[in-house]
């Protein structure tokens, strides 16, 4: 498969840095680099923002990112339910 474009999704380097538990067990959460290639015209593709400042990326791009998996129960989880849950 031809890879068009690659976009990063990075959260902030402090939030990424932290040490982070999971909501379910209370176990320490490790971070790991996530890679998903999404087709621009792929039903999925609403899920993700293929934007890139002036422009648009289409076709097969790579999005590459970071997740947390709980080293306790194993659930994985992303930066985003990561903040949602800090929020409560």
């Amino acid at each position: 498969m031809k890879i068009h474009g690659v976009k990063r999704e990075f959260s902030a380097p402090v939030f990424g840095s932290k040490k982070h538990v999971c909501p379910c067990c209370g176990e320490k959460l490790e971070k790991f680099k996530t890679e998903t290639v999404v087709n621009s015209s792929a039903e999925e593709a609403k899920d993700y923002d293929f934007s890139n400042g002036d422009s648009y990326l289409s076709g097969n791009v790579n999005f590459i990112g970071t997740a947390f998996r709980c080293v306790g129960c194993g659930k994985v989880y992303s930066v985003k339910d990561i903040k949602n849950h800090k929020r409560k």
